[in-house]
């Protein structure tokens, strides 16, 4: 069976997507950026920029969704511990007055 995924994990699996796609988008430019290039050959690579430019909205929306899921799970955890204090220094002041 799988293990679930972290979602640190899955953030730097998205980054090492986006990073990919980035320079996939340099390389197709480049090329286009060529007077070689024949009309078929120029339609492709202009429709292969628009996948990746499409690959590369989804991942980046994902990796916002992400972010946005992490910072509130730390909230919740830092919650969490804060209200721990709390209820240790509210028991330490009613019966640990001795």
């Amino acid at each position: 069976m799988s293990q679930p995924k972290s979602i640190i994990s899955e953030m730097h699996m998205v980054e090492e997507t986006l990073q990919a796609s980035l320079q996939k988008v340099e390389m197709i430019d480049r090329k286009l950026r060529t007077k070689l290039l024949t009309i078929e050959n120029r339609n492709r690579l202009e429709t292969e920029l628009e996948e990746v430019k499409n690959v590369l909205a989804v991942n980046q929306k994902a990796l916002k969704d992400l972010r946005h899921e992490n910072t509130r799970s730390f909230m919740m955890t830092a919650s969490l511990v804060f209200a721990c204090f709390l209820l240790f220094g509210l028991y330490s002041l009613i019966f640990g007055g001795t």
